[in-house]
């Protein structure tokens, strides 16, 4: 992972496509923690309804220093995580998406961006002077899809960006984004970014809590049975 490379006119060009798209995309949240990291150690969630908001990341620029494939969080412990360009640099991005599904919350968020091999920006890695660093795995979006439902999510929305090949966003980023926006629409999966927002699911079952009374004589109030209509045997 080359962190340098989203300070550079390109990088920081494309950072901004994605950090608008996500915030059009992003459903609203409700809970208290959201996590996100970054393969290139650059946050893209700006801001966000929730009250716990870190960035973390595998050195010491971020809010919390760890490692991407043992995360040190609880399992359902966070409302909302996002994966930003780490599965397409970590050595085993599988375990990567195991850990992030594992931290979520039960109807959480899980948002994946990465890099999409079968589009322009995908292809032009293979050119002399690729604008993409170099060691990215570029892994599909469909092949990340079937991870996720395998880790027990559902997809709830996909997004692509940045169709034209890489010099359109230095030298016509209006007409870029104007692309981006209608072929966004009819929802091409040709962008050479994906964002992929899944959500978490459960199980549907209805706990069963017992019915509390106060009985005379103490504070502590103890659980009892509801059930009426019972004989017991002498």
């Amino acid at each position: 992972m080359d962190s340098k490379w989203m300070e550079g006119q390109f990088g920081r060009s494309l950072l901004n496509v994605e950090i608008k798209k996500l915030a059009e995309s992003l459903p609203d949240l409700h809970g208290h923690y959201l996590l996100q990291y970054s393969g290139f150690n650059m946050p893209i969630v700006q801001s966000t309804t929730l009250r716990h908001h870190f960035f973390a990341c595998n050195d010491s620029q971020g809010q919390v220093l760890m490692d991407y494939q043992h995360l040190p969080f609880r399992d359902n412990s966070l409302d909302c995580v996002v994966t930003h360009h780490v599965l397409d640099y970590d050595q085993n991005p599988h375990q990567c998406l195991r850990e992030a599904a594992r931290v979520v919350v039960p109807n959480g968020y899980l948002v994946v961006v990465g890099f999409n091999p079968l589009s322009a920006l995908g292809i032009s890695r293979m050119l002399p002077r690729s604008l993409i660093p170099k060691g990215a795995r570029h892994l599909t979006p469909r092949r990340v899809v079937d991870w996720l439902t395998l880790l027990g999510f559902r997809i709830e929305q996909r997004e692509s960006a940045q169709f034209l090949p890489p010099f359109a966003l230095k030298y016509a980023p209006a007409l870029s984004a104007k692309l981006d926006s209608w072929l966004s629409y009819l929802t091409s999966p040709f962008g050479g970014v994906y964002i992929l927002i899944a959500r978490k699911l459960v199980a549907g079952r209805t706990p069963i809590r017992p019915q509390w009374r106060v009985l005379a004589g103490r504070r502590m109030p103890v659980p009892v049975s509801s059930a009426r209509g019972i004989r017991r045997s002498p």
